[in-house]
């Protein structure tokens, strides 16, 4: 648990300092290392280019290919200073120079490859944690921005909100219509829902024609004016079909978090069927907690 609260630290610390910074350092670290070859006289070597490896990898990861090939420029001047004016004169003095092309296109290479490998990576976290459907974020992004917000409502205390949606009679579109024009349907309501939610606002298709929103900081009656705000964008959309969609939402206020982003969840869908039960196209709200928040 330690080492992974440490690793965790190092990552953002490292995120945080990024271009100027990491290049500083790699320069700063390539002239440390030639100017203890140029005082030691001890050659280079292929040695060093394990010290040149992590920072060079460290770099690229962070910032990207070109901070990486500059640090690895910097390690190629660093074995130029230190190993070519002491190099011999005669048919093999174009050695140095050979293993400073050699060290600065290994590290040029581990550069390339472990940007490329973040791109990757970074790609793959993003569909993971988006739909592929709709294009907003899924259950997975928002039960961890969602635990996110509980952990910054415990440590500094604020009401939030969280919005269950369900569009109303969507079944009756696959039944008519098909899947394909179901799917469209469902662009069409995550893009009308996403334009009408604030930046601060995260909005998440759940599964199927069920979509959470969470409203940090939100109270009681902005939740009310949010949640209506979705309905109206829901009822605005006029899918090929013809007929309008309307939605059913349950919209919850915490004064105190949960204690799990399952039992928020639980508490916005309740709310949600209440008001699908009441005649649909209807909100049901509740605020909870008012007498813990009272103490």
């Amino acid at each position: 648990m330690l080492g992974g609260t440490a690793l965790g630290r190092l990552d953002a610390w490292f995120a945080r300092h990024r271009a100027a910074a990491l290049l500083l350092a790699g320069i700063a670290w390539a002239a440390a290392l030639g100017l203890t070859r140029v005082i030691s006289g001890s050659g280079l070597g292929l040695t060093p280019i394990l010290f040149f490896l992590a920072p060079v990898a460290v770099a690229a990861w962070y910032d990207g290919a070109v901070t990486g090939a500059l640090f690895a420029a910097a390690a190629a001047v660093a074995w130029v200073w230190a190993d070519v004016p002491r190099a011999g004169v005669g048919v093999w003095e174009w050695i140095p120079y050979a293993n400073v092309a050699l060290h600065f296109a290994v590290l040029g290479i581990v550069a390339a490859a472990l940007a490329a490998l973040r791109t990757a990576h970074e790609h793959a976290r993003e569909l993971a944690r988006n739909d592929a459907l709709t294009g907003v974020p899924n259950a997975r992004a928002f039960y961890e921005l969602a635990a996110a917000e509980m952990t910054r409502a415990q440590r500094y205390p604020h009401p939030f909100s969280v919005a269950y949606l369900d569009v109303d009679d969507f079944r009756l579109v696959n039944e008519r219509l098909g899947h394909s024009a179901g799917d469209a349907v469902l662009r069409s309501v995550a893009r009308a829902l996403k334009g009408a939610v604030r930046a601060s606002d995260t909005l998440a298709r759940m599964g199927g024609d069920e979509f959470a929103v969470l409203l940090p900081e939100a109270t009681a009656a902005p939740a009310r004016l949010a949640v209506e705000k979705l309905q109206r964008a829901v009822a605005d959309v006029v899918p090929a079909h013809g007929w309008r969609l309307s939605a059913s939402i349950g919209v919850v206020t915490f004064l105190v978090p949960p204690d799990s982003v399952d039992a928020l969840l639980e508490a916005a869908d309740r709310l949600m069927d209440r008001a699908k039960q009441g005649g649909k196209h209807a909100v049901a709200q509740e605020t909870q907690n008012v007498a813990a928040a009272l103490r």
